[in-house]
């Protein structure tokens, strides 16, 4: 069943836009043959990613000018036929290939029709066609250095991610003070988001000639593994069944880290608590009943997950920010 879907105008549908008439614009004051062309260039140089789009241009600048040496070579010497842009063909897409610069076929192809249709071949021919491929790929590169900034959708889930990990650390804290096995917990959302959040930052990385890493992916990174920690946790703590003198102080701990979860906080205090939790184990009488061998043995459990979890934040340290890293 035919339907329509649902679409807004973004960022790269405006710079593909305005490159598309600034490039014909330009072109057709310059005096160019073809300067149709140009808009062509730039509409396949407009990429989501400077990174990404740096990459487009120098393929199809390297490849539109092996193109240009064998249209001028070539059809000279064998004629403007068919058969000699088969050939022509046949030849340059497995040289594109070879040097990885495959993705300016297409814009090449183009480049070749022009010598095809040319009434005469020349240096003045060879001149335009390459004033062409300045003139568009440079307002290609011009479009994609304007890149709409990730701070605030990666604060955002920033934020959100740490208000999710909060409220786990609370139900923690509560299933240890009343005693409960099961909670209405899912781990889910909290993944999707980080999984989300990761596929931003990773694309601001590609946002930068300069660095190649983003604090904010690592952060990210590090909040994924801190999150299968915290699902041991949660099966752990389903297997508690009895009351235990260490519930109370774990509760505490896990209060603690409910209050301090955000990116600068430091762990020493909330390690220095779990230490003196798992000191005070020994001088806590034997378990006498299978049940509340599995509690303390959980407990124990959770008390190493509980200082891994911390460990992997100390390792990352602070989140900084953009002008800190660039």
């Amino acid at each position: 069943m035919f339907r329509l879907n649902p679409y807004r105008i973004g960022w790269r549908t405006i710079k593909t836009a305005v490159g598309m008439a600034l490039g014909v614009i330009i072109t057709k004051l310059l005096g160019l043959d073809n300067y149709a062309s140009s808009a062509i260039l730039v509409v396949l140089c407009i990429k989501d990613t400077k990174m990404h789009s740096v990459h487009a241009i120098f393929s199809r600048f390297v490849s539109c000018l092996i193109a240009i040496g064998f249209g001028a070579t070539i059809f000279p010497l064998l004629g403007q036929h068919a058969w000699v842009l088969g050939l022509i063909v046949l030849l340059f897409i497995p040289l594109t290939v070879t040097i990885n610069t495959q993705e300016g076929v297409v814009t090449s192809i183009v480049i070749l029709l022009h010598f095809f249709n040319a009434d005469v071949i020349d240096v003045s021919l060879m001149l335009n066609e390459v004033m062409l491929l300045v003139v568009g790929l440079s307002i290609a590169f011009i479009m994609n250095t304007i890149m709409p900034s990730f701070e605030k959708a990666l604060t955002d889930y920033q934020n959100n991610i740490e208000t999710q990990i909060r409220h786990i650390f609370e139900t923690y804290s509560t299933m240890c003070i009343k005693n409960i096995q099961q909670a209405d917990l899912s781990f889910n959302q909290l993944l999707l988001s980080i999984q989300q959040a990761k596929s931003i930052a990773f694309r601001d990385v590609k946002n930068h000639f300069v660095r190649n890493e983003n604090s904010y992916y690592h952060y990210f990174d590090m909040r994924q593994d801190q999150v299968e920690i915290l699902q041991r946790i949660h099966h752990s703590l389903q297997l508690i069944t009895v009351d235990d003198p260490l519930l109370p102080k774990l509760a505490t701990l896990f209060k603690e880290m409910a209050d301090n979860v955000n990116e600068n906080n430091y762990t020493a205090m909330r390690l220095h608590l779990l230490y003196e939790i798992r000191l005070q184990i020994d001088d806590l009488p034997l378990p006498q009943t299978h049940d509340e061998l599995y509690t303390r043995s959980s407990i124990i459990q959770i008390l190493y997950d509980t200082e891994e979890y911390l460990h992997i934040k100390s390792k990352f340290g602070s989140l900084k920010l953009y002008h800190q890293v660039t």
